[in-house]
Order: structure tokens, then sequence, then C-alpha cells
């Protein structure tokens, strides 16, 4: 994959990054307008002209309109767009949906949406301990029996609605949650019985039910897509967040979720000899947003099943919470490439410690737009840094762009009154 020129003496020389070392995965940082999101759209058009598996999670939208009008024609029917904001057809992203081939992604799958939610409401702060047990025993009993409804809506209604409850439980088949709900949740006084649980859990998943937004999306039983079959298919995944149009809250809470679903689909690889586990590569704008704990995981194990990650954000800080650094101590320990724009004086003072002796903080704060300074990985040794130019996009077609969101809408997406009426006919079962 091509990256830029490196000018050295007056002499150019275009870099390149072979395939084996993005396995180690990309990171990006610089602030904003120093040329970050170009460089992104330049390297996920070049993947997918060359026919590989992309998924990009773009908060703002900007990023993937440039994907978009670059795509060749021959790889139309390739493209998954999944825009939220597109309220008349939207597609199903079922949260607890899991690929039933694989058992072991129902136990990731519940784990990391508490995760999600700790992430969300900062619930160690407040009554992490009750929440998680509620909300994770009110997911094993709804997935139990998708049949009668297994999405976020089923977990306010397993929770406040008695009659509802006892259904489930009568076709739950795990003993262990069955006690939970029958011995303990039933009959727990104070701080801990439903009465008081109910509101407290239910506040953190209303924001997203009934949010005429989601509700058409979180409430579809069956999911648009399946991640293995987007990763094995070498699809092209463009999940347009734009914050202004969908919500800070609501954006989060998707990248976070397809994220984790990426991560999961590409563990359950192992089905698959590696050397035919095939390439894909995720990209992720203001990735800090996006991920959770599970980031350690992904940098230090997905490699392993040919998940790449090409990861941008704009200033250090955003990648501690509290002093937690665990975010930081991943990205910083386990990735590969590094790529450097334009930065503040605070952030200098650290990533002069990755840059010197060629550069100093000095370098580090004044770079030219659509420049930044590299360490490459090379057959797995990071090299010594150096400058890159960074190539301009090439214009697009717009027209084409446009085609390839319709022909997404006509496929994957699903008319919102029918939508609707299945969310509706299936609250009043049971």
């Amino acid at each position: 994959m091509y990256l830029g020129e490196n000018v050295y003496r007056g002499v150019e020389r275009a870099v390149h990054i072979r395939r084996d070392d993005r396995r180690r995965h990309m990171y990006m940082i610089g602030k904003s307008g120093t040329g970050k999101s170009n460089l992104l759209a330049y390297l996920a058009r070049q993947d997918i002209q060359n026919g590989e598996g992309v998924c990009v999670i773009d908060p703002h939208g900007d990023l993937i309109e440039d994907i978009l009008s670059g795509i060749p024609k021959e790889r139309a029917e390739d493209v998954i767009y999944f825009a939220p904001a597109d309220t008349q057809r939207p597609l199903g992203l079922n949260l607890l949906a899991y690929d039933s081939r694989y058992p072991e992604q129902k136990t990731f799958v519940i784990n990391e949406m508490i995760k999600i939610f700790d992430k969300l409401y900062d619930l160690k702060a407040t009554g992490g301990p009750i929440f998680e047990q509620y909300m994770r025993n009110a997911m094993l009993l709804i997935m139990d029996h998708p049949e009668s409804g297994s999405t976020l809506m089923e977990i306010s209604k397993v929770l406040a609605d008695a009659d509802f409850r006892k259904m489930k439980l009568e076709h739950c088949q795990d003993p262990t949650v069955v006690s939970f709900w029958k011995k303990e949740a039933e009959k727990a006084g104070g701080e801990a019985a439903l009465a008081n649980v109910v509101p407290y859990i239910t506040s953190k998943l209303t924001g997203f039910v009934s949010n005429a937004t989601m509700r058409p999306i979180i409430g579809q039983q069956e999911s648009s897509f399946n991640l293995r079959d987007v990763m094995d298919q070498q699809k092209i995944l463009l999940l347009n967040l734009s914050k202004g149009q969908v919500g800070e809250m609501n954006a989060y809470l998707l990248g976070m979720v397809l994220v984790g679903k990426i991560l999961a689909a590409s563990l359950s690889r192992t089905d698959v000899p590696q050397a035919r586990r095939k390439d894909f590569y995720l990209y992720i704008d203001e990735f800090q947003n996006f991920i959770t704990d599970s980031i350690s995981i992904i940098l230090s194990e997905a490699r392993k099943y040919n998940l790449n990650l090409i990861m941008a954000h704009q200033y250090l800080g955003q990648l501690v919470k509290q002093n937690d650094t665990t975010i930081k101590d991943a990205v910083f320990g386990n990735v590969g490439t590094w790529v450097l724009f334009k930065i503040g004086s605070e952030d200098a003072e650290t990533m002069v410690k990755e840059y010197a002796p060629v550069f100093n903080e000095f370098d580090l704060i004044n770079i030219e737009k659509y420049h930044a300074y590299v360490k490459l990985l090379i057959d797995n040794t990071t090299s010594r840094p150096f400058s890159l130019a960074v190539p301009k996009l090439p214009d697009g077609n717009a027209a084409i762009a446009q085609k390839i969101k319709e022909l997404s809408r006509l496929k994957y997406g699903r008319d919102r009154s029918v939508v609707e009426a299945e969310i509706f006919a299936r609250s009043k079962e049971n």
C-alpha cells in the first residue's frame, strides 16, 4: 500500500507498507485540519480498489463521503452504507444478536454490552454492581428465547412486565438465570428490590429505545448484515455516524456495538486456517469514542485473525479518563506504525520520546498541513522516524456515490412503516 512521499536531501522516495506489517495496526494523531482525514480516505480508497474488505466508522460523515465518491463501479454491490440518520429505510442492528454457529459469542456480546453502558454512563460511580447483575441476567433471559424477541427493547419489558418475564422464564433453559429471577430478583428487598432497580436500569435504556431514529434500527430482531460474512466476503461497510444528525450518545452506542461485533466475528475465525483468513481493515476516526477496554484484545490478538486497525484521533488526553490509561497503554504498547500530524505542545512533550533524536518538540508542533512524521513497521521492525508528504485525495464522482447509497438502501434497508409495525406487534404479544 502506498502512503506518500518522503523527501530527503532533495530526493523523493515513494513510501509503501507491506500487508504483513499492516497486521500490527496503524495509529494517527494530529489536530483537526492537519490532513488525517485526507490520509484515511486515501488509504481506504486504495484498499477498496484492491478488492479488500473494509469497514469505516466516521463520527462526522465527511470521511465516508470522500470514500464513497472514489469507489469503483465494479465494487458497488459490495457496499453496505449504514447511515442511522436515514430514517425512511432503516438498517437493522440488533445489539444483542450473535452468530449461533459460535455459541461463545453470546457471553462476549453480553460482556461487551456491560462495558459499553459502563463507558456511556460511568457505572462504577453510580451503582455499577447492581446494574451489571440485573442487566446481565435480563440479557441472558431474553436471549435464551429469541423467538419472543431479544433486542434492547425487550430488556426494559422483561424488567418491568411480570407477565412477559414469566413467559420468558418458562422458555429459559439456563437454570442459573431462572434461579436468579425467581429466588433473588423477585424476592429481594431494599435497594436491590425490583421496584427500585427497574427505573434505574430502564432510565439508561429509554433514551435509545424511545428515540425515533434509534428504535427502528435497534428494535429489529434480525440485523441487516452478518459481520462474519462481511469480513469473509470482503465487503465494504461504511458507518456514517454524523453526530449532528444522529446524536452523540446514539453515535457512540452504535459505533461501540459495531466494533465489538467485528471483534467477535474476527475471533470466530478459528474455524478457518490462518492462511485462508482474508485481511479485513477497520478504519475508525475519533476512535477513542468507539472502543471499550477490549481495545487491548483487539490490538494484541486480532492480528492473528487478520483484523487490521487504522485509528485516528486529535490529542492524547482523549485516551485517558480519570487517570485510567488502559486505552493509551494498549495503543502505545501494540501499534506497529505511527503517523503523527501537527500536535499541541503538551502532546509533543510525550510524543518526542518516540521521535527523538530525529525530531524534537519544535518539529512536532510545526508540521506543515498534509505532512506527517512516520515510524513505519518494516518486516516487523520499527523504522527510524521520517517525514511524509501525504498524497492529495483525487476528486471523486459524487453521482456514483449517490447511486451506491441508493443501491445499499434498497438491498439492506427496510421500509420504516413495516419495521415500526413489527416492533409494535411484538410489544403487544406475550
